[in-house]
């Protein structure tokens, strides 16, 4: 049976993403309940820049550096990433909740008697016959 995953965006803003210490594109960063997105400018993806898709599960560690205007969000998965936003703190606020509690914003109003745990540790919401993190059959 094929199981369709549909992706609720939680947050977006313009950011930048700092490709390497002398390298940045300028784009768009939006974090849904599934994974974080950053899609690039139409002007940086003309000079070979690509969009970069992070799985939330690959996400081992995240920190937010520098000021208030313009804090650093830093995502720790295959490699490190950092995003530069005026809402930096939201993102990471967000991103930690997701982090700990992984299918928050599945349900709105969804209570803990409608969760249950998978083998693998992550919560799963009632209404999925497979875990969407680790893909095991989970039993009623």
């Amino acid at each position: 049976m094929l199981q369709v995953s549909m992706q609720t965006t939680i947050f977006m803003q313009k950011a930048i993403y700092f490709v390497s210490k002398l390298i940045a594109a300028r784009g768009m960063i939006e974090l849904t309940d599934r994974s974080l997105n950053f899609q690039v400018s139409p002007l940086d993806a003309s000079f070979g820049m690509k969009d970069l898709t992070i799985d939330l599960c690959h996400i081992s560690d995240l920190k937010i550096e520098g000021g208030e205007i313009h804090p650093k969000v830093v995502v720790i998965a295959d490699k490190k990433h950092e995003f530069v936003l005026s809402k930096g703190q939201e993102l990471y606020d967000r991103l930690r909740d997701l982090m700990s509690d992984p299918l928050k914003y599945d349900v709105e109003g969804q209570s803990e008697l409608g969760r249950r745990y998978c083998s693998c540790g992550k919560k799963v919401n009632q209404i999925y016959r497979y875990c969407p993190w680790c893909g095991e059959t989970l039993s009623d």
